[in-house]
């Protein structure tokens, strides 16, 4: 009985002395691609980036910061310059359009002139009193016959050639003609409606949205500001004496008659800066804007007819500027043709706010949006 109790007594002495040796073992590597857990009391290495540390903190406005509203400004003399904070208007269009004023194009600016393919004669419809306008204001004009591309989608309706002319040049002048096809508008063909060419329709509505995407300038004259409407998501009154009930001879040639009426324009707008508060103008349309389409300003009037509308650098306007180059409108092509010179940016505010830094000297024109200041 002793023996079995000795025995029993050196396998206990056994087992202590094997745990306590495997005690002070050094632990099995782990494989290389296994990292070892790490206790939950150990202290972080200083400088072990954390979560919070990733999100960039939007500075906020000084309390007593100027929110400048929708509006165009002249950096160093409007605004002073620095970094702002611009917030959506509960608007999707709404952006802060900036232009350097620092380094203009050295070159003329080319201006692409609309025109309609007259096919029983196999060739453009002639453009000379616009191809002056755009001369004597600076710029050089670009018509149909120039340029391959824009013969194709002005003659066959070659859409997306549309993006690639936008890029390729400065500016556009939407020409004056006839009435544009009342369905590009969700409209039923009106009986006192003329024939539309809806190949000229598609182009040119293509066109304006494709210049208009990258902010470059758009001058709509006559047909071409209501086509500049519909582009946008306006819509047309399609005949002036039977849906407004006034009488013909007012903006239309009337038993040979031209029409001349005067126009009131609007204080604070790019046309009141260029030629006033009022001016007589030609007339030749039996159409006219039926409200301006999202974002964009009426400029001037003729009673209860809209004869000019703007938004940044898009300006349509009723009349017939080019052939009015001595009575006070050349200033509006060589305005034009300047615009045409200089290279935009557009900042694009959406939900959360976005910060723009501006210099003196820059240009800015904010839509649907506003401005405040930051440390």
């Amino acid at each position: 009985m002793k023996r079995v109790t000795a025995i029993a007594f050196l396998l206990v002495l056994l087992v202590i002395f094997n745990s306590t040796y495997n005690y002070f073992e050094e632990p099995a590597a782990l494989p290389p691609h296994v990292l070892p857990p790490v206790a939950q009391n150990t202290p972080e290495p200083a400088g072990t980036p954390r979560p919070q540390d990733d999100i960039v903190q939007t500075p906020e406005p000084t309390p007593d910061a100027i929110i400048y509203q929708p509006g165009v400004y002249v950096v160093g003399v409007d605004i002073p310059a620095g970094v702002y904070m611009a917030t959506n208007d509960d608007s999707d269009a709404s952006q802060v359009i900036v232009k350097s004023s620092f380094v203009p194009n050295t070159e003329k600016p080319n201006i692409i002139i609309t025109a309609r393919y007259l096919t029983g004669r196999g060739e453009f419809e002639g453009r000379p009193t616009y191809s002056n306008a755009v001369s004597r204001g600076g710029g050089i004009p670009i018509l149909p016959d120039d340029d391959e591309e824009l013969a194709k989608i002005l003659r066959e309706g070659l859409v997306e050639y549309a993006e690639m002319l936008a890029e390729q040049y400065d500016g556009l002048i939407l020409s004056g003609g006839g009435d544009v096809a009342a369905h590009f508008f969700n409209q039923e063909h009106h009986p006192a409606s003329n024939p539309p060419d809806e190949i000229l329709d598609a182009a040119e509505l293509a066109l304006c949205r494709a210049f208009i995407a990258l902010n470059k300038p758009v001058l709509g004259i006559c047909r071409g500001m209501q086509v500049l409407n519909i582009a946008m998501g306006g819509e047309l009154i399609q005949d002036i004496p039977a849906l407004l009930n006034l009488k013909p001879g007012i903006h239309n040639t009337h038993n040979g008659k031209q029409a001349r009426h005067i126009i009131d324009i609007v204080s604070g707008t790019w046309l009141y800066d260029l030629v006033g508060s009022q001016i007589e103008v030609n007339s030749f349309h039996h159409q006219c804007v039926d409200g301006v389409a999202a974002g964009f300003t009426v400029a001037a009037r003729a009673g209860i007819v809209i004869e000019a509308m703007e938004r940044g650098n898009a300006l349509g306007v009723q009349f017939h500027p080019e052939r009015m180059l001595d009575e006070g409108m050349l200033p509006l092509f060589e305005d034009f043709i300047e615009r045409c010179l200089y290279d935009y940016t557009v900042f694009y505010v959406l939900a959360a706010p976005t910060l723009i830094e501006l210099a003196e000297g820059q240009y800015i024109e904010v839509i649907n949006a506003s401005l405040q200041k930051v440390n």
